[in-house]
């Protein structure tokens, strides 16, 4: 009986480690992907910037206009307007 504990007690704690990876690895794959836009001045309208950008808050998606070298901070696209900040994936 004392032998089956000490190998039981290793066996549970590996067993939670495994499931505790897994469970991490599926959360940070849920991570929403969308294109981020700006509000382009010229033609007041908010423009694709072709960029992937996330929802899940961190650091700002940003994209530099090379034509023109000014930075614009992505958002989501709302109907025709360019809503919430995007954040980088």
């Amino acid at each position: 009986m004392k032998k089956f504990k000490q190998f039981l007690l290793p066996a549970v704690v590996a067993f939670v480690a495994v499931g505790a990876a897994f469970a991490t690895n599926a959360a940070k794959s849920t991570q929403a992907s969308m294109d981020g836009y700006y509000f382009d001045n010229s033609q007041n309208q908010c423009r694709n910037a072709n960029v992937q950008c996330s929802t899940d808050p961190g650091s700002v998606c940003t994209w530099t206009d090379p034509a023109t070298s000014i930075s614009h901070n992505l958002r989501q696209l709302d109907g025709t307007s360019c809503g919430d900040l995007l954040f980088k994936p």
